[in-house]
């Protein structure tokens, strides 16, 4: 029988958590050709932090949904989370699946890569 991951959560480097004992039940990994790619940097940096925080949450699934209540979790309002949201779409790195606009459901998206052959907008 597997042995069952430990509930107390992983260790990161002290700088990399704001807990005293550096525990970390989630995390995320983030590759270096990311945050040097021109496409990356081209984002505002608020659409930046909402990819790190849609990453977080979509637990490494390529489909996930980013209610309005995960928004305000991670200090974004909601005019500025949408206006990132458009940026992602925009630039091509995630796609909206299903808009729950009309069924007061949350919005699902994708994470895509067409940014990858797109050329920067700035």
């Amino acid at each position: 029988m597997p042995k069952r991951k430990s509930a107390k959560g992983y260790s990161v480097k002290p700088w990399l958590s704001a807990n005293l004992d550096s525990k970390e039940r989630r995390y995320i990994q983030i590759g270096n050709s990311i945050l040097l790619s021109k496409q990356f940097q081209a984002l505002r940096p608020t659409a930046q932090i909402l990819y790190f925080c849609m990453a977080l949450e979509s637990g490494l699934h390529r489909d996930f949904i980013f209610p309005q209540k995960t928004m305000t979790k991670y200090g974004l309002n909601r005019s500025t989370a949408v206006k990132g949201i458009e940026e992602l779409i925009e630039t091509g790195f995630i796609r909206k699946v299903y808009s729950g606009k009309a069924t007061r459901e949350p919005s699902k998206y994708e994470f895509i890569n067409e940014w990858k052959m797109k050329p920067p907008l700035k």
